[in-house]
């Protein structure tokens, strides 16, 4: 899976654009969410002309009448089966878009598919991973939008949970006093609540965006 770099608004008639951005239309199946639209473009489609599951290939004709073989992305393929492969595509409000190539592989003959898209995951920095394992971790798809405030401000808590848990040792060396030492441990802890805050906020946010994937996925299986 690949990454286009953003292409521009005036190559997108085909896929039912007005090359005014306040006026875009996406003709094909689509959903909007957290301020971008997301829709399949079909980039291949071939019938299987034979398929070998031991060696995770098959070979295919196209429409033009040329055969090659292509991977069969873990998908069961025989003999008539049609394989479709499609493009996402992540427009922003100016009509620009991310292109996430071979991001769905359908069998149209049994509807089995696999989402072909690369995934993220973020990881609390800390011995609580270990014990909280599902709490401190999310993982997410790469096309999912994250808003840059949001990564930044997760970072932050992060390192400040690092640091002010780095420092707590020194403060045994000469005696332990709370009361100089209980803002290093305000901020330990406040910091490690927001950026388990922060996992919580993500997990919710990725779960959406799947759900709108899966509907948008079965509308193109149709």
């Amino acid at each position: 899976m690949s990454i286009s770099a953003t292409k521009s608004r005036k190559k997108e008639a085909e896929a039912g654009l007005s090359d005014d951005p306040r006026q875009t239309e996406i003709t094909t199946p689509n959903f909007v969410l957290f301020g971008e639209t997301f829709t399949f473009i079909e980039t291949f489609s071939a019938t299987v002309i034979d398929s070998d599951p031991s060696n995770g290939h098959i070979w295919v004709k196209t429409n033009t009448g040329d055969e090659k073989q292509i991977s069969d992305y873990g998908i069961p393929f025989r003999s008539s089966h049609t394989i479709h492969k499609y493009e996402l595509r992540q427009y922003s409000e100016d009509g620009s878009y991310n292109a996430y190539k071979d991001a769905l592989i359908v069998n149209k003959k049994t509807g089995e598919h696999e989402v072909n898209l690369k995934r993220k995951t973020i990881i609390i920095p800390a011995f609580l991973t270990m014990l909280f394992h599902t709490a401190s971790t999310a993982s997410y798809y790469r096309a999912m939008p994250v808003p840059k405030m949001l990564t930044v401000i997760f970072i932050l808590l992060c390192s400040a949970a690092l640091l002010s848990f780095l420092t707590l040792p020194w403060s045994f060396k000469d005696g332990y006093v709370w009361s100089d030492h209980k803002y290093i441990w305000f901020t330990y802890f406040f910091s490690r609540v927001g950026s388990f805050i922060g996992i919580k906020l993500m997990k919710r946010r990725s779960q959406k965006f799947e759900n709108e994937l899966r509907n948008l996925i079965e509308s193109v299986k149709r």
